[in-house]
């Protein structure tokens, strides 16, 4: 018997299965060296006459966490467009990688080790040569068609699917020996690979508003999917990154992270993490550590944010995502709070309207469906006074603003057209006026667009009436006079005519 037929009998106990071995363990999952048709094998090792000089190698790609040993992966959930690179792997010669010759058996030497040595790159005596093939694996399979020889398997690309935790390099034997008590070489090689794909992070708005004019804070919730990492893995970056609308700003010192482990796991701002910008929350190694202990278990945010302005009205927060190891998930749900403006011109009666200063009102919320005849107990949602020009400025800002920025909704889905009413009293009137006229509620829409503009009319107070002095009184003085004189000249004219008699 040759020196090469024994070196290849007693290497074809163990290597092909060493291979697939180290393949799990480089995260595929499972992997069958064998035909899917012919799972026995051709029985020829490849120093044998009539061997085989090429064979496959087939990829089965698919999500998910790693199967134990027997179980089927889930063809549910194979995975298309992942990209595999296949490296020939060889040995250096006078400064030359050439290709492993499978069928001397010096070339078998060492390969324990290499195999071993998974994922890493081979070192010195092994190397890499140039034949190089890759493929996207497409109805979540791809297969590649290889020289026999040893080869160095990466999953170069992942497509468009959010994985986290590649699947870690690994080496496979074309032929491969299916083990003691297989029956022979297989020269069809089958690999299960899996990964881990990150879940979508979700948003949700705090519906109970406390204050209710423009300034004040919103509350909002990031709910953050940490993934299960294949292989022992741990996370080496996690970056949460919420890109607010313009209308909205990130209040310094609100975030409370907690992991939702049992108990909680609360996370401390300068320890566990940094928040920065508008706004973007980056953990630190300390932080990632927490993470490593609580694989499968959601990231909790909860932060506020300041309400600048109205604008449209419809303020979305539905631009963020969670990074975890150089991969992006975006998230989905779009929360919105929702804005709208009251403004009010204060004038009085006359033919041409003149504006009046100094009258107050008092905006509250309208709790019920009716608001009170009379002004509420308690505070008011804010408070305004006329000006010179009759416009009412809301105490809200610093100066006083007109006009008044007020809260609608809060909602964790898109709303249509949404409105909310609030109660307006007058409750300081101009001297000399009487109070005006309010139709509450007064209904608020949302947007700059849409401000609703009441105009309160506050009619002059009626004088006394005044005595029969000036204009009038000479009226009377004067017809009495006429009177008068009248008489006296008809008592004259009658004297003369009985002279004359």
């Amino acid at each position: 018997m040759s020196t090469k037929h024994t070196a290849l009998r007693r290497f074809a106990a163990g290597a092909g299965a060493l291979a697939l071995a180290l393949a799990g363990f480089a995260g595929v999952g499972t992997a069958a060296m064998a035909d899917e048709n012919d799972p026995v094998g051709t029985n020829i090792g490849p120093d044998q006459p009539g061997a085989p000089d090429d064979g496959t190698l087939t990829i089965n790609k698919y999500s998910g966490g790693p199967v134990g040993q027997g179980e089927t992966p889930d063809r549910d959930n194979l995975l298309d467009g992942v990209e595999f690179t296949v490296t020939r792997v060889g040995k250096v010669d006078g400064g030359t990688c050439v290709p492993l010759d499978l069928t001397n058996a010096s070339h078998w030497d060492g390969l324990e080790d290499l195999f071993d040595s998974a994922p890493a790159a081979p070192a010195d005596p092994f190397c890499l040569t140039t034949t190089v093939k890759d493929a996207v694996t497409v109805g979540g399979k791809v297969t590649f068609t290889l020289d026999v020889g040893i080869y160095l398997v990466q999953e170069t690309d992942p497509g468009d699917h959010p994985i986290v935790s590649k699947v870690p390099d690994f080496y496979v034997s074309i032929p491969t020996s299916l083990g003691e008590g297989g029956a022979g070489w297989t020269y069809d090689v089958v690999a299960d690979p899996k990964n881990q794909l990150m879940d979508v992070p979700s948003k949700t708005i705090d519906e109970d508003q406390v204050d209710l004019v423009v300034g004040s804070d919103v509350t909002w919730t990031l709910n953050v999917p940490i993934p299960v990492l294949n292989n022992d893995e741990t996370f080496t970056e996690a970056v949460i990154t919420d890109t607010l609308d313009s209308r909205l700003t990130y209040v310094p010192g609100s975030s409370t992270v907690t992991i939702d482990s049992d108990p909680a796991t609360p996370l401390v701002d300068g320890t566990h993490y940094n928040v920065e910008g508008n706004a973007v929350w980056t953990l630190t190694e300390s932080g990632r550590a927490l993470l490593d202990d609580n694989q499968g278990n959601n990231l909790i945010i909860e932060f506020d944010t300041t309400v600048t302005s109205v604008g449209n009205g419809s303020i979305p927060n539905d631009d963020y995502a969670s990074k975890f190891n150089g991969t992006t998930v975006p998230g989905e749900d779009e929360p919105h709070t929702y804005w709208g403006q009251l403004s009010i011109l204060k004038t009085d009666d006359s033919e041409t309207a003149l504006p009046l200063a100094g009258a107050e009102f008092q905006v509250f919320d309208a709790a019920g469906t009716q608001c009170p005849a009379t002004v509420p107990t308690g505070d008011p949602v804010a408070t305004g006074v006329s000006g010179d020009d009759g416009i009412v400025l809301w105490d809200y800002t610093s100066p006083a603003t007109s006009p008044l920025g007020l809260w609608i909704a809060n909602s964790d889905d898109p709303l249509n057209s949404p409105t909310k009413d609030y109660c307006v009293y007058e409750t300081v009137v101009p001297s000399g006026h009487s109070a005006g006229v309010i139709t509450n509620p007064v209904t608020i829409s949302a947007g700059e667009n849409n401000v609703n503009a009441l105009t309160i009319v506050n009619p002059k107070t009626d004088g006394p009436d005044l005595p029969l002095t000036g204009a009038q009184g000479t009226l009377l003085m004067t017809v009495g006079g006429l009177v008068l004189v009248g008489i006296g000249g008809g008592a004259l004219a009658l004297t003369r005519r009985r002279k004359t008699e």
